[in-house]
């Protein structure tokens, strides 16, 4: 693979990377963590739910993506692979340590990613009448996984020519715009409730 070719793969697996983190933080931010947004966010469950279960399959998605061996995907085990070919060329600021570091996290995500892949492929790819081996996939393995994505794509882009991403800002953006749909819910709820209190004592 030349130079080019590898920089723009690259940067796409960025953009799946960043879309992955956004669904990731948004489906988080619409996990109501007391009873009064619980209860707020169910009055309008019709979309809330649905939103809930799309973040939660579309974050799974993308992440399964990373780790995609098919020789035809953009994937980080493929980038890897094909670096290691030519790391000269491809990763110059890389050494043999550096390459070993990014293949250790992946075979320490090893078990995780066996469940995520299986996930893709009999839940969200395909609907299997029977599944053989496990499915669950916890919250914090999951955000696990994310900060591991994050940190293995800036090393490889670091071995590539030093740069990076800082996905702080964007993580900040989704929760902040997140919550303030949620804070929306919640005071229309409280607005609906003393409307009903008011016309109770009125009466």
């Amino acid at each position: 693979m030349e130079r080019q070719e590898f920089k723009r793969q690259l940067d796409e697996l960025g953009r799946i990377i960043l879309e992955g983190i956004a669904y990731f933080t948004v489906w988080h931010g619409l996990v109501a963590e007391d009873e009064d947004t619980a209860k707020a966010l169910n009055r309008y469950r019709g979309l809330f739910l649905p939103a809930q279960i799309g973040l939660k399959w579309m974050t799974l998605l993308q992440f399964s993506k990373v780790f995609d061996r098919h020789s035809k995907a953009i994937s980080l085990s493929n980038l890897l692979t094909v670096a290691k070919q030519n790391p000269g060329e491809l990763i110059p600021h890389a050494t043999k340590e550096n390459l070993r570091d990014i293949e250790q996290k992946i075979e320490n995500s090893k078990d995780l990613l066996t469940r995520l892949k299986r996930v893709r492929d009999k839940r969200i790819a395909h609907h299997d009448a029977i599944i053989a081996g496990d499915t669950h996939l916890l919250y914090g393995e999951t955000r696990k996984l994310v900060e591991e994505v994050k940190s293995m794509y800036n090393s490889l882009t670091i071995y590539y020519d030093r740069s990076s991403t800082i996905y702080d800002f964007f993580v900040r953006e989704a929760e902040s715009h997140t919550s303030q749909v949620v804070d929306i819910i919640r005071k229309e709820k409280d607005r609906a409730i003393r409307r009903i209190k008011k016309l109770d004592t009125a009466t």
